[in-house]
């Protein structure tokens, strides 16, 4: 019988050949792509009994408290964390029944009163004192429908000037002083005094960038606050109506689609310039009108709901857009048998697979590499080379010439494919939350049966020929495998290789149990210093390596003959007595705290102690502290460092003394905040 061949794929160049979509190399193998898609996380009800609905405004001050307007007027501070809601202020409805708008600066809240003549009034965090009040911009009337802050201690308002019919986008500091302005060109004559206040949305991103909501008329402008200008940014035909936007902080913008997008499709897009959608995610079914973004994470508010609803990035097997679907291909070049006329024997994999996952193998076999594309002829490898055709056409143009798939092979035949050279098309399908793995990939030919050992007669008749060599190689896979193991038995002896089971097969020869709890590195470690533990057994070299194979670290071991002398001191007689054991018989093992931090870590170290001891002895386990008081074990270097005191440097400028108390400012003298009595707090 001739010495079968194969192809290999198991290293990454392998994989680099030829052309693949959606595939990442990994230290395994090769598998699907990964995403991170934004996805619905917690939801946080804002179910305050003093928060009247629905929520009228809302803003961050983006270290984690919230600010609400009630459906009364009140403004509220709160915190998703601790639940802790406190009132602000409480606002007034206008003469025209309005209700008032606010902004969240670093200390202030801002209170916009939408009437003829705005007027603007800022407000303490501490005390709800009002600080300043302001009715014009530079001199002029004005009527705000929109505020916002800024990002940077001031805020921005979107107005009518008086006697103007332009809209303006005008700045003011955070003391109430006009810094500037900003045309919008939302039309000529767009009176805002007649267009309700939440058609329009702002929000402030990073490096001077701002982004402006009309959702009246579905239309998005980009605020550039350095250039003094802006710009509509086109809205992807497929986006439907924005419902809210927020800056993403890298001249992006994430916008969250209203009800009328079609049914599981993205509600939340990141678009980029051009009108590119650059990301997409989802954010469940509640919908919200007010988005924000967050460390790592979106906010979006239903104000009618009271709820927040925090969406974060999570990893999911990419979805291949061309196509809706979760998987990656890989078509591999020639595989060049040598030989024309080559039946191609089987394709052998190993792979990682889940229940909702698949792998689908398709070939093709020729003995040119020229086959007929439409029209004419065409080189197989350099079209399947040519990254100016896409994958989606390349898999369209050639999906008549693979032979039957098959589905999930891991030792597979191939029947009836006879030709020098062998293409190989790899399909690998996934779910939202798991993809195949494929390990390695080996080729075999040319094609060999356990038929040719039986009489002609069993050849000549070609249905029952088939059937027979199918049948036959079922035995062969078999045969196969256990000579491909003989072959290897040699990488079985090899403590560096061998892994699993073979590892404490081992370690049995040597009447070593390697127990669940060690890992394969130990266990090797162990296999390669086992003749220096048996010759050494019973010294203290084999229980310092036995002990630092487990431990990773080298223990401190003390005999009677160094602490012997610590008792008859004076002045530490009475210390040693109590740390340490003192008995011709008795020797001391000193570990790190973190190698027996649990009842089975502390058993397993006795146990192997035990196991390698003189006979005669006993051992009494110290395991060290990571603190230190006098009279107690203080070990340099093992739970114990000397340092000098230094000062705590913030933002290379400025220092604390290590005495400093650091505190949430305004929290002082509150229930279950900072109550000190003598500090801040006293009993009456």
């Amino acid at each position: 019988m001739i010495e079968p061949k194969f192809f290999s794929f198991r290293q990454p160049p392998d994989w680099r050949r030829g052309a693949s979509s959606q595939l990442a190399i990994v230290k395994e193998g090769v598998t699907i792509e990964n995403e991170f898609v934004y996805r619905p996380d917690r939801r946080h009800p804002l179910l305050f009994p003093e928060l009247v609905a629905p929520i009228g405004g809302a803003a961050t001050d983006g270290v984690g408290r919230w600010f609400l307007l009630g459906g009364d007027g009140v403004i509220w501070r709160t915190d998703l964390a601790s639940r802790h809601i406190e009132r602000i202020i409480g606002t007034e409805r206008t003469r025209s029944g309005r209700q008032a708008l606010f902004a969240a600066t670093r200390d202030s809240v801002i209170v916009l009163l939408p009437e003829t003549e705005s007027t603007l009034q800022s407000f303490s965090f501490e005390n709800s004192q009002i600080r300043w009040s302001v009715s014009s911009w530079n001199g002029e009337p004005f009527y705000g429908a929109l505020i916002a802050s800024d990002g940077a201690g001031g805020f921005l308002v979107l107005a009518n000037l008086s006697g103007r019919g332009e809209v303006r986008l005008l700045r003011f500091d955070s003391s109430g002083e006009a810094v500037g302005s900003m045309p919008i060109p939302l039309g000529d004559g767009l009176d805002l005094s007649a267009e309700e206040p939440a058609r329009f949305q702002l929000s402030i991103g990073s490096a001077g960038i701002g982004w402006l909501l009309d959702k009246g008329a579905n239309e998005l402008y980009r605020l550039d606050f350095a250039a003094n200008s802006a710009s509509a940014v086109v809205i992807p035909e497929d986006a439907g109506r924005l419902a809210a936007v927020c800056g993403s902080g890298d001249e992006q913008v994430w916008a969250h689609l209203g009800p009328d997008r079609p049914p599981g499709s993205p509600s939340l897009l990141r678009i980029g310039a051009g009108g590119k959608v650059v990301e997409r995610g989802y954010a469940g079914n509640e919908g919200g009108d007010l988005l924000w973004a967050g460390q790592g994470c979106l906010y979006l508010l239903n104000s009618e709901r009271r709820t927040i609803q925090e969406i974060r990035p999570v990893s999911e097997t990419a979805v291949w857009g061309p196509l809706g679907r979760r998987l990656g291909v890989w078509l591999s070049d020639s595989l060049d048998s040598g030989a024309e006329e080559t039946e191609w024997h089987k394709i052998v994999m190993s792979s990682r697979q889940k229940s909702d996952t698949q792998i689908i193998v398709r070939c093709f076999a020729s003995d040119s590499k020229e086959v007929i594309i439409g029209q004419g002829k065409v080189d197989l490898d350099r079209y399947i080379a040519d990254s100016a055709v896409s994958m989606e056409d390349k898999l369209r143009t050639l999906a008549g010439l693979w032979a039957k798939p098959l589905a999930d092979p891991e030792d597979a035949l191939l029947f009836k494919l006879k030709g020098r050279y062998l293409w190989v098309y790899l399909e690998l399908i996934g779910s939202e939350s798991h993809a195949p793995v494929v390990h390695s990939m080996e080729v075999y030919f040319p094609r060999m049966s356990y038929l040719e050992h039986l009489p002609p007669i069993y050849q000549r008749h070609e249905p029952s020929r088939d059937f027979l060599s199918r049948y036959l190689s079922i035995f062969q896979t078999i045969m196969d495998e256990t000579d491909r193991r003989i072959g290897q038995v040699t990488r079985v002896f090899d403590a560096g290789g061998a892994d699993g089971r073979s590892l404490r097969w081992l370690l049995g020869w040597l009447g070593i149990e390697g127990e669940d709890y060690w890992t394969e590195e130990q266990l090797r470690q162990l296999l390669k210093h086992a003749n220096v533990l048996y010759n050494l057994r019973g010294t203290r070299t084999a229980m310092e390596l036995l002990i630092s194979i487990y431990t990773g670290e080298k223990p401190i071991i003390l005999e009677y003959e160094q602490v012997q002398p610590l008792k008859e001191n004076p002045e530490l007689g009475e210390v040693a007595e109590r740390l340490y054991a003192a008995d011709p018989h008795v020797f001391n093992v000193l570990v790190k705290s973190e190698h027996a931090d649990t009842e089975t870590k502390r058993v397993s170290l006795l146990h192997l102690i035990d196991a390698f001891k003189p006979a005669f002895a006993s051992c009494k386990l110290v395991v060290l502290q990571p603190w230190v008081y006098m009279d107690l074990h203080s070990y340099l270097g093992m739970n114990t460092v000397l340092s000098e005191p230094t000062l705590l440097t913030l933002d290379g400028r400025s220092s604390m003394p290590h005495h400093t108390i650091t505190i949430d400012l305004g929290q002082d003298n509150r229930m279950d905040q900072h109550t000190r009595l003598g500090l801040d707090s006293r009993l009456e």
